[in-house]
């Protein structure tokens, strides 16, 4: 079914529409929940900040084009949806002094920034592609299906004639090498 998804000449009915976003939520979460929570102060803000980016996820469902760059997309939401609270909340940010507040007025005002977004999103996409290259061949193979083409193990293993087992190894082996590589740029990880 998610195959079907990701072919552009089928268009997104009811059912796979829920597919769709299921995927895009089960394969996002727990990133985009550790990205709010860098700018948002506490953990039921985050939260809820991420239910009004899975709410937009699903409200634009239809204009997602999923031959593009759609972590980036994602990425781009929740930026916005980050900003949209903290404009929410500046009005009380500026009367607090706790520094814990004014760390979130700063993350506000670096945010905005779109420049300067924009150019670390890109700094930060061409070193994780830059280190991708740097996996063994087959390790890099098994890795971008996984997680860039979407495939399920035993996908990869009937396309590649490896075991799912295998297919294991290789993408713990890809994430400890991403993890160690870009551990001083994402430090959530």
């Amino acid at each position: 079914m998610i195959k079907k998804l990701l072919e552009k000449s089928i268009p997104l009915n009811k059912t796979s529409k829920k597919d769709l976003f299921d995927l895009l939520y089960n394969m996002h979460y727990s990133l985009l929940l550790q990205i709010v929570q860098q700018y948002v102060p506490t953990n039921e803000d985050a939260e809820e900040v991420l239910q009004d980016v899975f709410i937009k996820i699903w409200n634009n469902i239809d204009q997602i084009d999923v031959n593009k760059n759609i972590t980036g997309y994602l990425f781009r939401i929740t930026r916005n949806t980050c900003l949209d609270f903290l404009r929410s909340k500046r009005h009380a940010l500026a009367l607090e002094t706790n520094s814990l507040q004014q760390k979130n007025l700063l993350n506000f005002h670096a945010l905005t920034n779109n420049t300067a977004s924009t150019i670390i999103e890109n700094e930060l996409i061409d070193l994780i592609n830059e280190n991708i290259k740097l996996l063994p061949e087959k390790c890099r193979l098994v890795f971008i299906k996984s997680r860039f083409e979407g495939k399920k193990h035993k996908e990869i293993s009937s396309e590649l004639d490896i075991s799912t087992k295998t297919i294991e190894n290789h993408i713990t082996k890809a994430i400890k090498h991403l993890r160690k590589s870009l551990k001083d740029y994402l430090p959530f990880l």
